[in-house]
């Protein structure tokens, strides 16, 4: 007998019902009901019926084992051993018997194979989609960057050509016009202050002079009270000032006339004075104005103007009509040292003495760092020495100091009114283009722009710095580090609680300098040591 006349499959059989594969039934159920027929709803028993290919694939998920591989029977099933007749076909044994008919009793559905706990399906599946998400992810991180590119080369960086590769020796919107200050101070402003300690009868510690972002330069002053006044447009003392360009202001009582003068670089390039006395309160244009004096032509250039403050026979001094060698500070008119580079390496010396017309020119410094700045003291009442601070080509500070008591005599060691450098009082590893002060303690920026205050023992030739009460700036969070080129300025002051000022009530010593680009940020602490204090000084920004 053939399959296909099998009694089991011939017209008149019942027909099988069964669930689809995909069905909820099939997939959740271990045990899935037994088949029954329309004609007796009984249970169809897999020991009475007879294996063949047709019935295996008209039922699948009746059978106790895997599902088969679509295409062709499962290998080893009766079904496909049976010869026309519908005897098994020789070779076939179950335990070494041939049978004609099934005796395997059905098991229990094997659990369906899953992988990480999920099954087949839904494995694949979840797969799938983290493969699309993932291909998803690059494609649009491959678009960002090319975006980006694209971005980068149409908003081409402007910025001053020197600057491209000399970065070091330029500050705010010289190295990209992004940079440029709209509030509060000038990116890289230069920072200038005036004390008025040997005025009694002020109304104020001192006078901060400083670039605002709209270009003008302006003043603040710092009074008794500890308040600040000032700062805004009614303050502005110049219009014409060069960005960024370095301030220094000397002030000094002459005849019972407070004078303050302020020095800058023009947008012009050439040196700026302008000049205030306590009398008529106007800034009026100084004599150096005149003279049309050029200076580098460089984003930063050092500036340094100081009081000058010791004669005992200078010659700058002789110069002037009724002066002799015997003149000392107390009967010795005021006068002014300045200092302002020409070129890269060469920084030109002007001096100037109150009541005269013109500045004199004094011998060029050659070989110095012409982006920073320049220090000076000469107001030491034990000595007859004044000091230059100056930045060598190898970004070393060097102090310089002169001699000017023709009295003394000149020997190699100890010349007289001529320039010497004090090796011993060298700083190395400063910044490229550091501002420099004095008052009380040497201040410079380093190279890792942290600001660093010296104290240096000011004695000729045998000048040193004392490690012991030298220090860097700090706040209750640590060490600072100021923009990179920022101007500072500095002084200290003592508050006496008498008269004769030999009591003093507290003393401060204030430093200020750029931590951010569009500020000016105070550090105070005593005269003798403690902790720092900082704050941002409130400038206007209109």
């Amino acid at each position: 007998m053939s399959p296909m006349s099998s009694p089991e499959l011939t017209s008149t059989s019942p027909i099988q019902r069964y669930a689809s594969p995909m069905s909820e039934t099939s997939e959740t159920m271990d045990n899935p009901p037994p088949m029954v027929t329309e004609a007796t709803n009984e249970g169809f028993h897999p020991s009475q019926q007879k294996y063949n290919s047709q019935q295996y694939y008209s039922a699948p998920e009746v059978v106790g084992q895997a599902p088969p591989r679509y295409g062709s029977p499962p290998v080893g099933y009766p079904g496909d051993n049976f010869h026309s007749d519908g005897n098994p076909s020789a070779g076939y044994y179950d335990k070494g018997q041939p049978t004609q008919e099934s005796t395997a009793v059905p098991t229990e559905r094997p659990s369906e194979w899953r992988i990480l706990g999920m099954k087949k399906r839904t494995f694949y599946i979840a797969l799938f989609g983290i493969i699309l998400l993932v291909l998803l992810i690059a494609g649009l991180a491959a678009g960002l960057a090319i975006g980006l590119k694209k971005k980068s080369s149409n908003n081409q960086v402007i910025q001053d050509p020197f600057c491209a590769s000399q970065p070091e020796y330029c500050i705010g919107g010289s190295l990209n016009a992004d940079y440029y200050s709209n509030k509060g101070a000038f990116n890289g402003t230069g920072i200038a202050l005036a004390g008025e300690s040997w005025n009694l009868g002020q109304r104020r510690i001192f006078t901060l002079y400083f670039q605002h972002h709209t270009g003008d330069i302006r003043s603040m002053q710092y009074g008794n009270d500890h308040l600040w006044v000032g700062g805004d447009k009614t303050n502005t003392i110049a219009t014409d000032a060069k960005n960024a360009t370095a301030i220094s202001a000397v002030a000094y009582v002459l005849n019972n006339t407070g004078w303050f003068h302020l020095f800058y670089i023009g947008k012009d390039g050439n040196m700026k004075q302008v000049s205030q006395n306590n009398i008529t309160n106007q800034w009026e244009a100084g004599e150096l104005n005149a003279m049309n004096l050029k200076a580098y032509d460089s984003p930063m250039v050092g500036l340094q103007a100081c009081w000058k403050g010791n004669y005992y026979g200078d010659p700058d001094f002789l110069n002037v009509p009724g002066a002799s060698a015997n003149s000392s500070r107390t009967s010795a008119v005021s006068a002014i040292n300045l200092w302002y580079a020409s070129s890269a390496t060469t920084f030109e010396q002007y001096s100037w003495i109150n009541g005269q017309d013109t500045w004199k020119k004094l011998d060029a410094w050659q070989g110095k760092n012409g982006h920073a700045g320049v220090g000076c003291y000469s107001w030491d009442d034990r000595s007859t020495s004044t000091y230059t601070m100056m930045v060598n080509s190898g970004n070393d500070t060097e102090i310089w100091w002169r001699d000017t008591n023709t009295n003394a005599t000149s020997t190699d060691e100890h010349p007289i009114n001529s320039w010497k450098n004090t090796a011993s009082g060298a700083i190395p590893g400063v910044y490229p283009a550091t501002s420099m002060g004095f008052t009380t303690y040497l201040y410079a920026q380093m190279a890792d722009l942290t600001i660093n205050g010296y104290n240096v023992m000011y004695q000729s030739e045998n000048t040193y710095i004392n490690s012991t009460g030298s220090f860097t700036i700090t706040d209750p969070g640590g060490v600072v580090r100021g923009l990179a080129g920022t101007h500072l300025t500095c002084t200290s002051y003592t508050e006496f609680m008498d008269e004769a000022r030999k009591i003093p009530a507290w003393d401060s010593l204030y430093v200020f300098f750029q931590t951010g680009g569009d500020d000016i940020t105070a550090f105070t602490r005593p005269i003798t040591g403690g902790q720092w204090t900082k704050a941002p000084l409130n400038i206007t920004d209109a």
